[in-house]
């Protein structure tokens, strides 16, 4: 009697499984036309010398020699480095910060400000792009007026145009873009964090700051392991903000890997090396995104 139930529960298991495969099929058909079949062609056209146009001529792995040899290639992987760094570094630790003040400081108006907060994740980075070039602007930006106000003319300059400060205008435009989202992950977790673990460190006679630090990054790892590696991933693809603002310059001071294959493809029309950088992108990302995840995995067994 037992075995016949095992087999009936079997079959109805399997009946379950096939249905539920019936509906994740249109998402998994969606996910190999446009994800997955672009990797695969990208890796197979970065063996190949082509226009866009006419005939693709097998060069084999001259295009991932080519690489090494590309002073503006390297720039544009030091830049993404930095940009990753330091995106990880502000937007992470801030978020948290804001975060944690949200949830457990603040009494009035925590909705107001968490509005605020998100507003950017519902414009286009377009328009925040442009927004930011009004405000960068150097005759009559919001910055430089503010300066000129303060009788702090000699500080003012054009803030995108200038080598020495492109790129942190950019990482500048990146914050004020992405942040918002990684406060949102944050308060949802720290909302789930539960208030008797507070209630006992009060009682221990922990203020905010020892609950920041001893209660609630320990509890929240998780999450700040997969919105750290979230950030990097957003940080390597970035294209729109940089395009808008600097397009790359000036003298590929502010160039990224995704600005800088676009032109290779785009503008000089070779697709095979352009393809070759966007392979080398993405091995990158995986990499960098390893490397987070382990470092802070021994953080968090250490803890």
């Amino acid at each position: 009697m037992a075995e016949i139930e095992k087999k009936y529960l079997n079959k109805i298991e399997k009946l379950e499984n096939k249905r539920a495969l019936s509906f994740l099929s249109p998402a998994f058909l969606f996910l190999i036309l446009f994800m997955a079949y672009p990797v695969f062609y990208s890796f197979y056209l970065s063996f190949f010398k082509w226009n866009g146009a006419a005939e693709k001529i097998f060069i084999g792995f001259s295009n991932y020699k080519r690489i090494f040899q590309d002073s503006i290639f390297w720039k544009s992987l030091t830049n993404n480095i930095s940009l990753s760094l330091l995106t990880v570094i502000f937007q992470v630790f801030l978020a948290l910060i804001i975060a944690y003040w949200l949830v457990r400081v603040i009494k009035k108006g925590r909705k107001i400000f968490l509005f605020l907060y998100l507003i950017p994740i519902v414009i286009s980075e377009i328009c925040i792009g442009l927004l930011w070039n009004f405000i960068y602007n150097p005759y009559f930006g919001l910055i430089n007026g503010v300066l000129r106000g303060l009788n702090l003319d000699f500080l003012t300059r054009g803030w995108v145009g200038d080598p020495s400060t492109a790129f942190l205008a950019v990482i500048n435009a990146m914050n004020f873009t992405y942040i918002g989202m990684y406060i949102l992950l944050f308060v949802a977790a720290i909302q789930d964090i539960p208030e008797s673990i507070f209630d006992a460190s009060k009682i221990d006679g922990a203020n905010n700051y020892k609950n920041f630090f001893s209660v609630v990054i320990p509890m929240i790892q998780d999450s700040i392991q997969s919105t750290s590696l979230l950030c990097i991933i957003n940080s390597f693809k970035t294209f729109t903000l940089t395009f808008v603002l600097t397009n790359g310059g000036p003298n590929h001071s502010s160039e990224v890997l995704s600005t800088y294959l676009y032109k290779v493809g785009f503008n000089d029309f070779e697709m095979g090396y352009s393809a070759t950088i966007g392979c080398m992108q993405l091995i990158i990302t995986i990499i960098s995104g390893l490397i987070i995840l382990k470092l802070i995995s021994k953080s968090k067994a250490y803890s």
